[in-house]
């Protein structure tokens, strides 16, 4: 009897773990697309082509719907809603683009290769790849995190920002980790180091799930927001530079296998 509550536990055990789990339900093939950012606005996606210098914009079925030009090495996107934020990793600027219309977005600060950018409510972060930290706006005024080092709350190459309601998830490249903060800037937490990283290059952050993209590793990990590891994605992973949630799916953007895969809970 024993051995029977103990094969029942095992089998229960299993299928609460299966049924927590991403499983893969969908691949789009992006063509001579070399995706690096993704972004979700109005129902469509948007994606950073950082080999072609452009952003294209994308149906969930995989349509193109359409391509603008002319960006300078474009790197991880955000949006408010309304306007596009494209990081140019070679022009040190933040390009933003409302109805097909760019102009450059103005901070009280210079930037070095920015990498990644993020916006929650009246909120910004910036990963600012070359100067070693994240410039934070808290709807007031800007603000300084980081600096170049290997100890908690420095930083080697931030390529990626998450604003969560509470905290701050950057992609620590380099330092091969994640790392979170508070929104005055305190360091809080490193995860990851463990799963031994090789590039954390993009991140994102739900109410419950952190994920993050292990580059020269070819896999997505993804951990709860205590650190510890929940999924690791390995299968059809070519490169990934990126991740994003929406609605009910997630979706990895592939560099090398130029496509994007979804899945769902």
């Amino acid at each position: 009897m024993k051995y029977l509550y103990i094969c029942l536990f095992a089998v229960i055990a299993s299928c609460s773990n299966s049924a927590d789990e991403w499983k893969s339900v969908g691949n789009m093939d992006l063509g001579e697309i070399t995706p690096i950012g993704l972004t979700m606005q109005n129902n469509h996606l948007w994606i950073s082509d950082g080999d072609h210098n452009q952003v294209v914009k994308v149906s969930l079925q995989g349509e193109i719907l359409s391509t603008i030009t002319d960006f300078e090495r474009p790197m991880h996107l955000g949006n408010d809603g309304t306007s596009l934020f494209i990081p140019e990793y070679g022009s040190d600027n933040i390009v933003k683009l409302e109805n097909g219309k760019k102009t450059v977005f103005t901070i009280p600060d210079s930037l070095d290769a920015p990498a990644g950018i993020d916006l929650y409510e009246k909120e910004i972060a910036i990963a600012d790849f070359y100067n070693h930290r994240v410039l934070y706006f808290d709807g007031k005024s800007w603000n300084s995190i980081g600096k170049e080092g290997k100890a908690a709350g420095e930083f080697y190459y931030p390529t990626d920002v998450s604003i969560g309601k509470d905290k701050i998830f950057i992609a620590d490249a380099y330092n091969n980790r994640i790392q979170v903060f508070d929104k005055k800037g305190n360091p809080l937490q490193i995860i990851g180091t463990e799963e031994k990283i090789n590039a954390a290059t993009g991140i994102f952050a739900t109410a419950d799930e952190i994920f993050i993209t292990d580059f020269e590793n070819n896999r997505v990990l993804s951990y709860n927001h205590e650190g510890v590891l929940k999924q690791v994605f390995v299968e059809g992973i070519n490169k990934p530079t990126d991740i994003l949630v929406a609605g009910d799916l997630l979706y990895i953007a592939n560099y090398k296998g130029k496509n994007i895969l979804s899945f769902r809970k």
